[in-house]
């Protein structure tokens, strides 16, 4: 059937995941417990890759290309902090649009259930990389304290920073999932979406490095502003640019709105398909 009118209302996604709280609860449990069950190291997993990553990149941009955040001169392990920090945001992302297209197919059993609300399993996904985000983000508080002292209060901010991050991911997997069901091939083309996507924000540099013809253009990418503001609140202690924040935060908003309208739309037809 297709979607009643006041699913279609703006704060109709945000209400449903509130309405479903326990249920997504449960399932972000299971999920998290599952991905690590029969490891020789089980949930343990989830800050040692973080912690070899942060290796790994303190070395290759250190030892390797010698490398500098621009401006401040600051390399080694502060260049790696620095990188580190873009890699954990924007991996929440990455995991949610990656996982998007095979989202619905990995679970039919509960697409086949009339009653089962679809549409929450794109909140699973989101509140599962979150997890994965505090861990990593948990190792890169402890080392920033242990090599520059007390993060800044600004810190404090980086939840409103992570807002419209959030938007971002439950639309993509809403939107990537739905289309998913009927695009078998759907999943390579994110996967060249999302690595291309990586390199065109500032991840591994900072937005300054950008040259200033292109910057009008570069601004363009909502990752640019969640990514400097992140850092800028981690490591300057700055406070967001909440005029800037602001306008991605509602622009992400109605991306999400549009997507669960379209993903509702689209549901009466996914058990057919599958």
């Amino acid at each position: 059937n297709p979607a009643r009118p006041t699913s279609l209302l703006p704060l109709h996604f945000l209400g449903s995941g509130w309405r479903h709280r326990r249920l997504i609860g449960r399932l972000t449990r299971s999920r998290v417990a599952e991905r690590y069950r029969g490891s020789l190291l089980g949930g343990a997993w989830v800050l040692v890759l973080p912690l070899l990553m942060l290796g790994v990149y303190t070395f290759v941009f250190s030892e390797v290309f010698r490398a500098r955040w621009d401006g401040d001169g600051l390399g080694g392990f502060a260049f790696a902090l620095r990188l580190f920090a873009g890699m954990l945001v924007f991996g929440i992302f990455a995991e949610c649009a990656n996982e998007a297209p095979g989202l619905l197919h990995a679970n039919q059993n509960y697409i086949k259930q009339v009653l089962f609300p679809t549409e929450i399993l794109a909140w699973v996904s989101l509140l599962g990389a979150l997890w994965r985000f505090a861990m990593g983000f948990l190792l890169l508080v402890v080392f920033q304290l242990a090599s520059s002292g007390w993060p800044p209060v600004a810190i404090l901010s980086l939840p409103l920073t992570l807002v419209p991050l959030a938007f971002l991911a439950l639309g993509t997997s809403w939107l990537f999932s739905s289309l998913g069901v009927f695009l078998r091939d759907l999943a390579q083309v994110v996967t060249v979406f999302t690595s291309a996507l990586l390199f065109l924000s500032p991840v591994f540099y900072p937005a300054s490095r950008v040259p200033e013809s292109l910057r009008p253009w570069f601004q363009l990418n909502p990752f640019a502003t969640i990514l400097e503001n992140v850092r800028a609140a981690l490591f300057e202690g700055r406070l967001p640019d909440w005029r800037a924040l602001g306008v991605v935060t509602a622009l992400a908003f109605v991306f999400a709105w549009v997507s669960h309208a379209w993903f509702l739309r689209a549901k009466s037809s996914f058990a057919d398909v599958l």
